[in-house]
């Protein structure tokens, strides 16, 4: 079912801008809140932390007005702790009808559209975004490949601005995957904006679509531009047939169904606008999901309500404690050596430039005119530093730790825990404090894998060769959607349109670090086991690091005793081959050997079940004739009964009334 209703007399485009615009509206009335306090968070965070006012009035006095910026460290350290995580999507078979290794070409496929798209870093970015305001985003789009062709590649782009997305405020998971609808909107300048769209509409808004003080599609320099997605549900039957098979409709004629239902299956749309346009589209976007994935920060729920926050949300108070604590400090500190001279005007006439430059200058004398009555010039005592300031940025310090769950051990600097282990507790202590983003970031991950198993069989849908990336990091081409014939006839090999796959992320040490783990391992099993070097010594080998290791890991490998190495194809000789291939295809003719008998097996199944649905169906018919006959003759023998009971009763009468009895 359609999500955008026509009005009469409204056309397709004339709906989408009706429900785009309110939609629009929904999405801003709900969302402005949240906003401005990720705004406020954002501008602290880059060390905007003074109120205009109060900056205002204390640079016209000359007064100092510092920022000593602690929140960015808090910051940092979230999202240090998350770049130690190198979460990995994992791609696995759902259903009967996917395999395994299907499962790993989509994973490496991911892999390599992960590093094409600098993924890494667009998630670190999005989560260093939900740290600092409470959320951040990325999207997955599809795209042409270079050169003159029409296959399509994946990219994962990165969301630079936060506050350009709009998504539906009833969403209510982590990630957003369940919104209806959802915006990505950039200002373009009028001039570009008409270059490039010149049969277009430059209007402004109505006002019944206007929220007040936000003109949410044009102003008088720009026009919004949004790319808006909706998701439209649409309907189809599906049955359940005798075997346990289920199909899609429309239903051939005179096949048994045991089940039917009607199923909904999302379709996303999507269409570029403007207040008053559809510029481009509308089209499907080859996705069940809206491609824009969400990191959020802490949320909290009141009722229908939600509550978003950052990591130093709470920690702004102290902070602006913290700095003016430290500028009064400051103020009274440089007021120290500029401590003024008691003096009559005598002693000072005729020297007023020199003494006016006493607090600039360091001069090594100064000249007064004598004054009996005055005596020598006397300094003032200077103004002394406040314990009760220093104390104030201890406490504001404090504060500040408390409220964001981070403490000094965690940022690497010295505390009052002396051994290792009250260190490392103190630095659990502050990871359990801000591990919500770190979950949300691999939410985030496993949400974005979903939709790139979604869409991988849409967009990659003919044969041809792609890229994939191992676990090592090492490439390799891989045929998919290929025909091959076989015993069986043409049978796709990696069809990307076959069978449901199941997403999930693995979070550990990179393969760098596995690769080092593993070194240390076979190290100490050969300390432990001297003799094991000649069997696992190129494997030892070929993990270390230095120049030629491969090599020496080859070379050691060649002198593992028969039986042990497994040869790779190159260093086969033509016998070996032949014999590996005539093996490989008694493997697959035995494979399809089973695979005839497990069809045969289900074929004679399915018939003597048939064959036992017809035996059955024939019982029940010789019944019915049965029981037919015998409901005839029980009339039968019943109206012989009544004919002999009704000629009795007639004799009787007759002799009764004296007459005999005719036959």
């Amino acid at each position: 079912m359609a999500v955008v209703l026509k009005e009469p007399g409204e056309d397709g485009a004339d709906a989408i801008i009706r429900m785009a615009r309110a939609r629009m509206d929904e999405a801003y009335s709900a969302e402005q809140p949240h906003r401005e306090r990720a705004e406020d968070d954002l501008r602290n965070v880059i060390g905007d932390q003074w109120p205009d006012e109060e900056r205002a009035e204390r640079e016209d006095d000359g007064r100092p007005c510092l920022t000593i910026n602690i929140l960015a460290q808090n910051v940092r350290q979230v999202t240090g702790q998350i770049r130690s995580l190198n979460p990995a999507i994992k791609v696995t078979a759902a259903d009967s009808a996917a395999n395994k290794d299907t499962a790993e070409v989509i994973e490496g496929m991911i892999r390599h559209i992960e590093n094409k798209s600098d993924a890494s870093s667009v998630y670190e970015a999005a989560t260093e975004s939900a740290a600092a305001s409470s959320i951040g985003y990325w999207r997955v789009r599809a795209d042409y490949a270079d050169g003159d062709t029409f296959d399509q590649e994946l990219k994962i782009e990165r969301v630079f601005n936060p506050f350009s997305v709009f998504l539906d405020p009833f969403a209510k998971d982590p990630t957003r995957k369940d919104a209806r609808y959802g915006f990505v909107v950039a200002e373009v300048p009028k001039e570009e904006f008409e270059a490039q769209y010149p049969d277009a509409q430059v209007s402004a808004i109505t006002s019944d679509h206007k929220l007040p003080n936000f003109e949410q599609w044009m102003t008088s320099d720009s026009v919004t531009v949004a790319e808006y997605f909706w998701v439209e549900e649409r309907e189809h039957e599906i049955a359940l047939l005798p075997s346990g098979q289920v199909i899609r409709g429309p239903f051939p004629k005179g096949v048994e169904l045991k089940r039917k239902r009607m199923v909904k299956d999302p379709q996303v749309m999507w269409a570029k606008i403007t207040g008053a346009d559809v510029l481009e589209g509308p089209m499907e976007f080859p996705c069940r999901y809206i491609p824009i994935v969400a990191v959020t920060g802490e949320e909290w729920h009141l009722g229908e309500e939600t509550y978003r926050s950052s990591v130093i949300r709470f920690a702004k108070d102290p902070q602006r404690m913290f700095n003016y604590a430290a500028s009064t400090d400051a103020e009274v500190t440089a007021s120290q050596p500029k401590a003024p001279f008691m003096v009559s005007t005598k002693q000072i006439a005729g020297l007023e430039d020199f003494w006016a430059e006493m607090g600039v200058k360091n001069r090594p004398y100064l000249p007064y005119n004598p004054d009996a009555e005055a005596g020598m010039p006397q300094r003032v005592n200077p103004p002394v530093a406040s314990q009760a300031l220093q104390l104030q940025m201890q406490m504001a310090a404090e504060n500040i730790k408390r409220t964001t769950g981070i403490y000094d051990a965690s940022l690497g600097a010295r505390s009052n825990e002396t051994s290792g282990r009250a260190i490392l507790a103190r630095k659990e202590e502050s990871q359990n404090a801000t591990s919500i983003y770190a979950d949300n970031m691999v939410k985030a991950i496993t949400h974005t894998g979903c939709i790139l198993v979604d869409m991988i069989p849409r967009i990659y849908d003919t044969q041809r060769m792609v890229r994939i990336l191992g676990e090592d990091g090492q490439e390799k081409m891989e045929a998919i959607n290929q025909m091959v014939m076989t015993a069986n006839g043409p049978q796709t090999y990696n069809d990307m349109t076959v069978g449901r796959y199941g997403v999930n992320v693995s979070v550990g040490p990179s393969y760098s670090a596995k690769r080092e783990e593993t070194q240390q391992g076979l190290q100490s099993l050969l300390q432990a086991v001297p003799g094991a070097a000649q069997l696992i010594g190129d494997l030892y080998v070929s993990t270390m690091e230095w120049e030629h290791a491969d090599r020496a890991a080859e070379r050691l490998r060649k002198m593992l005793p028969p039986g042990v190495a497994e040869e790779s194809d190159e260093e086969m000789t033509p016998e070996q081959m032949q014999a590996k291939q005539m093996q490989m295809q008694q493997a697959q003719r035995e494979a399809q050997m089973q695979q005839e008998a497990q069809a045969i097996a289900k074929a004679k199944a399915e018939a003597e079940a048939a064959e036992a649905q017809g035996k059955a169906r024939k019982a029940n018919a010789e019944a019915d004739t049965i029981e037919f006959d015998l409901a005839v003759k029980r009339g039968a023998v019943k109206a012989a009964v009544e004919e002999a009971v009704a000629g009795t009763a007639h004799a009787m009468t007759m002799r009764q009334a004296g007459a005999q009895p005719t036959f």
